[in-house]
């Protein structure tokens, strides 16, 4: 292995590395779990519906030059060149975003549910799905489509991937620096830094989860992780062996929660 000038670790052999897909990796999310995978020693490929990125974030980071971009919708996964998924050993699928309820369920769940799809006919052994922590009411009546579509692609997943080999990472708020179009910042951990700190206290936690709140209030007040944090155990969850308690078919779905996400 070797460093560059940001301590990103890289495989000498390309050849000789686990081959890691990263959908909708130029996003905010998404391009922190390339960084993670790069500096795991994975080779990376982006698709996503733009390609190139166009983030500060992204353009401006040496670990960058160490990922192909490559462009794709997630939505027509089974139109991918055989190149995007061939030899991969995992798919992270970081797709998503916010708007009416038929479009969230759309992008969060169809637009995932065709990359899992896709990865399981191609022969890809273990994906990832970026999914969310469940608020309940009345955050989750008030985006029902998100939470709708985060529903179906996780269903798809253990379905398609089980005893372990498909891993569902549930955060709450994600917090770091997000970029509106390629060059605004939006200080997100101003906020969300705030509440990982104080909510993510052992203390609290089980102020909290005790018998004192009830349990909307138990389900609302959960800590926020920074972005890299989430990519980390997205990459961890990929990339290291899959624990013992599969092997013998006691658990099925394999989840990360926001607390594990905090541990990573």
């Amino acid at each position: 292995m070797r460093g560059s000038a940001l301590g990103v670790r890289v495989c000498v052999a390309a050849s000789m590395a686990t081959k890691v897909v990263v959908v909708g990796g130029s996003g905010f999310v998404g391009s922190a779990v390339c960084k993670a995978a790069v500096e795991r020693g994975a080779t990376v490929v982006s698709v996503t519906r733009s390609g190139e990125p166009a983030a500060k974030q992204v353009v401006d980071s040496d670990w960058a030059a160490h990922v192909t971009w490559r462009k794709g919708d997630a939505l027509k996964a089974s139109e991918w060149p055989e190149e995007y998924l061939e030899g991969a050993a995992g798919v992270v699928s970081c797709v998503g975003g916010f708007g009416s309820h038929d479009h969230m369920r759309k992008i969060c769940g169809e637009a995932n549910v065709r990359v899992f799809e896709e990865a399981k006919a191609r022969g890809v052994a273990r994906a990832v799905f970026i999914s969310a922590h469940d608020y309940g009411p009345p955050l989750r009546d008030l985006l029902k489509g998100y939470f709708d579509g985060k529903d179906t692609a996780e269903r798809s997943l253990f379905q398609l991937f089980p005893s372990g080999t498909g891993t569902a990472v549930r955060p709450g708020m994600v917090h770091g620096t997000r970029y509106v179009g390629s060059a605004v910042p939006i200080p997100l951990s101003m906020v969300g830094k705030p509440l990982e700190v104080l909510l993510g206290n052992p203390l609290v936690k089980s102020i909290v989860q005790g018998s004192v709140f009830p349990s909307v209030l138990q389900r609302l007040l959960v800590p926020a992780a920074s972005a890299s944090k989430v990519a980390k155990a997205s990459i961890d969850a990929l990339m290291s062996p899959i624990p013992p308690e599969f092997d013998d078919g006691s658990v099925e779905e394999r989840v990360v929660d926001v607390w594990e996400i905090l541990r990573s």
